[in-house]
């Protein structure tokens, strides 16, 4: 069974609007998988289910 690659790519942190803050590590952009999506329950504010970032499945110390 082959893995699928992800392809990731930086967004704006949706919690801090890009100026630093704990979700994004102070850097103000988070990585994403592509394409980067709005998350669908927040509508790009920031939840639980988006990691308080605001997009669709953003990269974690997991991935």
């Amino acid at each position: 069974m082959t893995e699928e690659k992800i392809t990731w790519e930086p967004a704006p942190c949706g919690h801090c609007e890009g100026y630093g803050c704990s979700y994004c590590s102070r850097t103000g952009t988070v990585e994403v998988k592509a394409p980067k999506t709005p998350c669908r329950h927040c509508e790009g504010v920031g939840c639980f289910y988006c990691g308080f970032t605001g997009w669709t499945h953003p990269k974690t110390k997991y991935d």
